[in-house]
């Protein structure tokens, strides 16, 4: 199976482009979600794990992310990848003048291992048509996170 992905309209940022100019960027599309119950039922096929034992090692790796990321550290999850906490500020014209309050963006970055990277350099790519018009510029297709 492909990768689906679907072309979308959008404002050209090339350095030297028009003002008005546009250009057509290919966008993946998901064709659905495996959820964690599933996850854990595969997993739990190829293994001698039950799906609760799966659910249960997962559940770990979420208690271990929340004590350790608070506390600078990076997380390696075997060749799955490591997460690592991130932060991002507005600047000030000197190092006296910095405060905490500067920092506006905290986040959790995952780098994926070497398996994923070279699977995702890997990926068949196939054109999604569902006979519907091009999306509108700033229409976004990533699934929402709860």
């Amino acid at each position: 199976m492909a990768v689906k992905y679907r072309l979308v309209q959008r404002k050209d940022m090339s350095k030297d482009a028009a003002e008005d100019a546009k250009l057509f960027y290919a966008v993946s599309s998901s064709t659905g979600m495996c959820d964690t119950d599933k996850l854990c039922e595969i997993i739990a096929d190829r293994s001698a794990a039950t799906p609760g034992d799966v659910k249960l090692v997962l559940d770990g790796v979420l208690h271990v992310l929340r004590e350790k990321l608070p506390d600078g550290q990076t997380i390696q999850v075997g060749d799955l990848g490591y997460f690592q906490a991130s932060l991002g500020s507005q600047g000030a014209m000197t190092e006296k003048e910095f405060s905490a309050n500067l920092i506006k963006r905290r986040r959790i970055l995952f780098r994926p291992g070497k398996q994923l990277v070279q699977l995702s350099e890997n990926f068949k790519t196939e054109r999604y048509s569902s006979g519907t018009t091009t999306p509108k510029e700033d229409e976004d297709d990533r699934p929402v996170i709860e």
